[in-house]
């Protein structure tokens, strides 16, 4: 009897194949050993770490082949330790998802992704993407609108490909070269024991390897690793992702995200620091600021700069296109910023002025990352709030972009109009951003209102990169030098426009009878002007980060400076300033406000009374000034440092 079943239950188990052509594959499958299948992917994992690191140079250079053959001639052991951590983090996600195929087309969709942002940002701004970008990524709607909509649908439909080929691939070896799982048990099945290993194995490693980039001790000056023959810059990252590649640039800022905590913090030292300012403070004489002005207006006008000061490289026909400016010049306190940033970066600038305090230590934008957790913080706008006054920000953009719908509040004003309050929304030349003499105009009818005196501070969007965007059908000032640009001639011509809208709005304020101040200064210069930022001389670099700024009134106003001193600080700064009547130091924004509130006479806050130390001492407190020097070691820029930390990373004992 058993003789005969044998051959029916053999002939079932045949049948069954060939009816079942799921079953018939299975058994079709060349399975390659596990110990191959292992080998091949590290392989090619490694094979695929050099094209991908290679990949991500290029396209931090720009899509130039003989720059990234350059650098990897000049930095192999560089190279080769990037293309060692991209090795590791593929091993990551491969092993997260054991997928070989899959993982690496996701991996690759990723490197483009953030390649593409990284391009763009050097397009517009001339520098590198750091970590805080991605610190705005829920306004990533608001950022794509300065970038090339056809290049995002480009970067979608090519990162779609990459995903569908990379999964049909990974199906196609599966399906002919895989384990036949089904009969396994689920822990085989799911492979838990090797893929757990393998991604703790590459996450170990990744932290070991990048540990010594991400956690250098020195921020601000060079960090030298003489085992790679290479340093890192602090002062200036466009140098440092050329030099040590977008891989170790990156890294390298991770650890700059968070604020060291500085030699000597504690609640004693703040106290002490506090109670020796309060007694500067006790003797000050001074009135309060409702007692002096009734009305006192900030503006940032969005990459406003000189062009007077960039003939060199950036001669242009049309004459001067800053009249304006120029009469203010003449006959108010005026002088230059010395702007922390290139490009962008106005919420760095825009913080340093509100509050007095400054960015060169947080090496973050405390806009998205710091300001948004705090309770509040000080600010020209809580000063004019202890005085009666209303407080009203103004930005002629999405409230959202920078957190500014949060961060406003949270420093003292009451009230934020953006874009979609705006009363005035006039386009600059009908096609551009809102123009500046629609803000103006914002800013002219909240002064309509005599019943109480008004803090008003506004920033304009006219001169915002793309500097094409309002697209004038004649451009007045050509450029006659080496340097031919149109996205230069097309941002003259927006600020000869602003320039005018200037004057147009400071005869309003000249007309009100309510004593009326205006702080105004630009922001940062244009990303287009790279002519200087990339020069190999320090003064050219320098004048890229100057912008004018001046101290406007009503009433009779005077600097507590002459020409004459101040073209002998310029001289000491070694800054080659050509502008006449400037009678207000070169201060980076730090110190603005508090030039604004001695020059009207009142009674600071506490904190300005330690800036009338720092502001003497290290009167330019940037990177991009200092480069590889540290600061001043005085006892005033010691105490700066603590409370910068105390008020924005530490424990706030400063309120305490």
């Amino acid at each position: 009897m058993a003789k005969n079943k044998l051959p029916t239950v053999a002939k079932k188990a045949t049948d069954e194949i060939e009816t079942n052509p799921k079953r018939k594959n299975n058994h079709a499958k060349h399975t390659m050993p596990s110990c191959f299948r292992i080998l091949f992917s590290i392989v090619f994992l490694m094979s695929i770490s050099v094209l991908f690191t290679w990949f991500v140079e290029y396209r931090h250079r720009m899509g130039d082949i003989d720059a990234t053959w350059g650098w990897i001639e000049e930095r192999p052991l560089v190279f080769s330790y990037s293309c060692v951590l991209m090795f590791l983090m593929l091993s990551f996600i491969v092993s997260l998802l054991w997928r070989t195929f899959f993982g690496t087309g996701l991996a690759f969709a990723l490197i483009s992704i953030v390649t593409y942002i990284s391009m763009e940002k050097y397009k517009a701004r001339q520098a590198p993407l750091l970590p805080e970008d991605f610190q705005m990524i829920d306004n990533a709607g608001e950022v794509a609108s300065f970038v090339d909509v056809w290049g995002i649908v480009r970067l979608v439909l090519g990162v779609i490909f990459i995903l569908v080929g990379s999964g049909l691939l990974e199906y196609y070896v599966r399906r002919h070269l895989g384990r036949n799982a089904k009969s396994m048990p689920w822990w085989q099945r799911w492979s838990i024991i090797p893929r757990t290993t393998f991604t703790l194995l590459s996450a170990v490693g990744l932290l070991m390897t990048t540990d010594f980039i991400i956690n250098h001790e020195q921020q601000n000056s060079e960090y030298e690793v003489e085992w790679l023959d290479t340093k890192f810059i602090g002062w200036n990252q466009t140098d440092n992702y050329d030099e040590n590649g977008f891989i170790f640039g990156f890294l390298y800022n991770i650890g700059r995200l968070k604020a060291s905590e500085p030699e000597n913090y504690s609640a004693e030292t703040i106290a002490e620091i506090k109670a020796r300012y309060e007694q500067v403070q006790e003797k000050a004489s001074g009135n309060k600021l409702s007692d002096v002005v009734d009305n006192l207006i900030v503006v940032l006008d969005e990459t406003f700069y000189d062009p007077e000061l960039l003939t060199q490289y950036y001669p242009h026909t049309g004459g001067d296109p800053l009249p304006n400016l120029r009469k203010v010049f003449r006959d108010y306190p005026s002088g230059y910023m010395y702007s922390p940033e290139f490009g962008g970066g106005t919420a760095n600038v825009e913080f340093e002025v509100f509050t007095g305090l400054t960015n060169y230590w947080t090496g973050t934008t405390p806009y998205t990352t710091i300001i948004p957790k705090l309770p509040s913080l000080e600010s020209v706008a809580s000063l004019a709030l202890s005085n009666n006054f209303s407080t009203t920000a103004i930005h002629a953009y999405d409230g959202n972009v920078y957190k500014r719908y949060l961060n406003y509040q949270k420093m003292g004003f009451e009230e934020f109009i953006d874009l979609d309050k705006m009363t005035y929304q006039t386009k600059e030349n009908g096609v551009g951003y809102v123009s500046d003499s629609a803000v103006y105009q914002e800013i002219l009818d909240i002064l309509k209102d005599k019943s109480q005196k008004h803090l008003v501070s506004a920033i304009t969007m006219q001169n915002h990169a793309p500097y094409d965007s309002a697209q004038y059908a004649r451009l007045d000032y050509r450029l006659t030098g080496y340097f031919k640009s149109d996205t230069v001639e097309n941002s003259i011509q927006s600020l000869h426009y602003a320039d005018e809208y200037l004057g147009d709005f400071l005869n309003e304020i000249d007309k009100l009878e309510e004593k009326t101040v205006v702080l105004w200064f630009g922001d940062h210069a244009s990303g287009a002007i790279s002519a200087y930022i990339t020069s190999g001389e320090k003064v050219d670099r320098d004048l890229a980060h100057l912008t004018p700024y001046f101290i406007y009134a009503n009433f009779d106003i005077e600097s507590t400076y002459t020409v004459n001193e101040v073209r002998k600080l310029n001289q000491e700064y070694q800054l080659r300033i050509t502008s006449k009547n400037v009678n207000l130091p070169t201060t980076t924004p730090n110190c603005l406000t508090n030039t604004l509130y001695n020059l009207l006479g009142i009674k600071k806050p506490t904190l300005m009374y330690v800036l009338d130390d720092v502001c003497v001492d290290m009167p330019i407190l940037a990177q991009a000034y200092l480069e590889n020097q540290e600061p001043k070691a005085t006892n005033a820029l010691k105490a700066y440092e603590l409370i910068t930390y105390d008020l924005l990373s530490g424990e706030r004992y400063w309120y305490k």
